[in-house]
């Protein structure tokens, strides 16, 4: 298993015992607190299809989803976290899918935590937004020799993410029958390759049971009660580990993976202790690229043949980045979403070039634009207002939408005002 993907494994176990063991600790001081924190039990049941992204993938019959969720539903009165989020819910699901090939895909397993939003003021008839971010693991994947077609999953640990909207069809004090429809997506974040990933549709019904009565008057959210306007100026500094294989979608495959680093510096605000906006630079360094300009001497950047890269060889395994980011903060965890414009990446051409081969506009929008998407756990809660924060975070890194490498990160938020 490659060393990035179990450190994703080991990271959401670690948000997975982080996320009960909080939750737990706020329904255990229900009583003294006057508030309510309602942990409930779900059965979701899944069907759909897999979505076919290249013209041989594997046929499938189907996909046959269970999901187990254990979590709370966060409606404490006197916590602005909840009353921002409209009284959300979170947790951690575990999941077991039969993808309608078993002789290719074999069998999928999820670990997930998730956040569920809702849309209404209340739990009867209403709308709910489920996103999770967390890790799979295949029971079979690529192999040259015994599974060649399995080229969506090229490594047994890979990244998971679901996102679903529900309609609340049945309520009661104990009980919520949901009906919905959604989206999950498994990959491995170029990691080890090949990695076409897997995009399945979804129909769901879900039964959550709450272990105590949730009454009408639980569900209303208190707009009456003040919540801090401030606006919180912050400086962020993040070094980042990214980890991946040499090579395009589709291989070549069974080469050597390689490290990227990444420092980033950015500034911006924090909007009623729960929303966070930056913008800053980042600088990324490849190993793979050094070694391969190291390797060709005389390799030259693709539209300008006078310039050999080997010159500098460190600017040009390089990439300096202009980004912005908004950070959706619930207490200790913040659902990272990052999009940035490349100054300068100048071996991108080479790498199109050998493995990629795009044409217009999609050489230009992966040469152009980086995204990065991820989870952060925070080690004091931004309902606090902390003035120096510490963050651990688990991301998958990409050329706009292609995956190029999975990344484990630590950083500093030093708050200004």
């Amino acid at each position: 298993m490659p060393r990035t993907l179990f450190s994703l494994l080991i990271f959401t176990l670690i948000c997975s015992v982080v996320i009960i063991g909080s939750l737990s600790k706020c329904y255990s001081q229900t009583d003294s607190l006057k508030n309510h924190s309602a942990f409930f039990i779900q059965s979701n049941f899944m069907v759909g299809k897999i979505v076919a992204n290249y013209s041989d993938f594997p046929k499938s019959t189907g996909r046959k989803t269970l999901y187990l969720d254990f979590g709370f539903y966060d409606n404490r009165k006197n916590n602005s976290t909840s009353r921002y989020y409209n009284f959300p819910a979170s947790g951690i699901s575990l999941s077991y899918s039969s993808l309608g090939n078993d002789s290719v895909f074999g069998r999928e397993m999820d670990l997930v935590p998730f956040i569920d939003f809702n849309a209404c003021h209340q739990l009867k008839n209403s709308f709910h937004f489920r996103f999770g971010i967390g890790a799979s693991y295949f029971t079979k994947h690529y192999n040259r020799i015994t599974n060649p077609t399995d080229e969506p999953i090229g490594s047994s640990v890979t990244w998971a993410f679901e996102a679903f909207i529900f309609q609340n069809v049945f309520s009661s004090k104990h009980l919520q029958v949901k009906a919905g429809a959604g989206f999950l997506h498994s990959s491995n974040g170029h990691t080890q390759l090949p990695n076409f990933g897997i995009n399945s549709a979804m129909l769901s019904l879900s039964f959550q049971y709450f272990t105590k009565p949730i009454t009408a008057q639980q569900t209303i959210v208190d707009r009456t009660i003040p919540t801090d306007r401030t606006l919180h100026f912050i400086l962020q500094s993040r070094f980042g580990i990214g980890y991946h294989e040499f090579g395009g979608t589709t291989g070549p495959t069974g080469g050597p993976k390689k490290l990227v680093y990444t420092e980033s510096i950015s500034g911006g605000l924090i909007l009623k202790q729960h929303v966070k906006l930056r913008l800053g630079f980042s600088y990324r360094f490849y190993e793979h690229y050094y070694e391969y300009i190291l390797r060709n001497p005389l390799a030259t950047m693709e539209n300008h043949p006078e310039k050999i890269l080997s010159a500098h060889p460190v600017w040009n395994s390089s990439a300096l980045t202009f980004i912005g980011s908004g950070e959706f903060l619930y207490n200790h965890f913040g659902l990272d979403l990052e999009g940035g414009i490349n100054i300068s990446k100048p071996f991108y051409h080479n790498f199109n070039r050998l493995y990629e081969n795009d044409a217009q506009p999609f050489y230009f929008l992966k040469s152009f634009f980086a995204t990065r998407m991820g989870l952060n756990y925070y080690f004091i809660s931004a309902q606090k207002n902390p003035k120096n924060n510490f963050f651990i975070g688990a991301h998958i890194n990409a050329n706009f939408g292609q995956a190029d490498f999975s990344e484990l990160s630590c950083g500093y938020v030093f708050r200004v005002k």
